[in-house]
């Protein structure tokens, strides 16, 4: 047995679902692949994953230069919440 730990199962909200058909295919991609990642519990450096302050209730995903996915995981479950763009961020910092 490799010890491996199996992916995170992978639960979208609505709002994520359409900020997700927003925006464009470029961005849609790369968001798929961050998403990926996070789920195999093997994220970058790159993606700079860190958790929303003040409460620390949701973690943020570096997509781009300006845009971030937002996220919480829960036990076993990654919960995808939306798309903001960076500045928007702070919204996310309490429930």
């Amino acid at each position: 047995m490799s010890g491996a730990r199996p992916p995170l199962e992978v639960y979208r909200s609505s709002r994520f679902d359409r900020r997700l058909r927003e925006v464009d295919a470029d961005l849609q991609q790369h968001c798929r692949s961050v998403v990926l990642a996070i789920s195999r519990r093997s994220p970058t450096p790159g993606h700079r994953i860190k958790p929303i302050l003040p409460q620390k209730y949701f973690f943020e995903a570096r997509l781009n230069r300006s845009d971030r996915l937002i996220f919480r995981i829960e036990g076993e479950k990654l919960h995808l919440v939306d798309i903001v763009a960076h500045d928007d961020i702070d919204r996310y910092g309490r429930r």
